[in-house]
């Protein structure tokens, strides 16, 4: 299982053009729908973890990977989502003034970033079939969502003031 989940996250790292946001859409179909590893709503609270700590998305797959098989899992799924992009990063540094003016390059940017909103777009329906189950959870949504766009504060205050409010109305 260890190998497994170091493979499939490797995948996901190496996919993830756009950053952890862009990949969401490809860790939720592989946790989820492809191996069952776990369910929508660990998937939900596996995200709302990955916003509390640094490195908000991709730290997901350390969540599932311990879900999946405890420490080693953890490790295998964080090594393998990483490798990758760090590799290309390294890589991509010595080549970036070479390839910065490249009309592919900049026509590959024009077409991916609409791509990438519309998966986001899917995996936010998906999110919200699973997290927003009753009136409560929408308000709490549509203040934060409003808050996020009208004024400057910090997410991580609505983070904070959200988690409170779901462990109060969790009791």
């Amino acid at each position: 299982m260890t190998l497994q989940l170091f493979w499939r996250f490797l995948l996901v790292g190496l996919l993830a053009f756009g950053g952890g946001q862009a990949a969401l859409p490809l860790v939720e179909r592989i946790a989820v729908a492809q191996t069952g590893w776990i369910s929508h709503r660990t998937f939900a609270d596996a995200f709302a973890f990955g916003y509390a700590t640094p490195g908000p998305v991709l730290i997901t797959a350390t969540f599932i990977g311990y879900q999946v098989g405890g420490i080693p899992g953890a490790l295998a799924a964080t090594l393998g989502v990483f490798l990758g992009p760090v590799l290309l990063a390294a890589f991509a540094a010595q080549q970036v003034q070479r390839f910065a003016q490249n009309r592919w390059l900049r026509a590959f940017s024009r077409g991916a970033a609409p791509m990438v909103v519309g998966l986001l777009g899917v995996t936010l329906i998906t999110l919200a079939q699973h997290t927003l189950t009753g009136w409560t959870y929408l308000a709490m949504a549509g203040v934060a969502a409003g808050l996020g766009l009208a004024t400057k504060v910090n997410p991580l205050l609505l983070l904070s003031v959200a988690a409170l409010l779901g462990v109060f109305l969790g009791r």
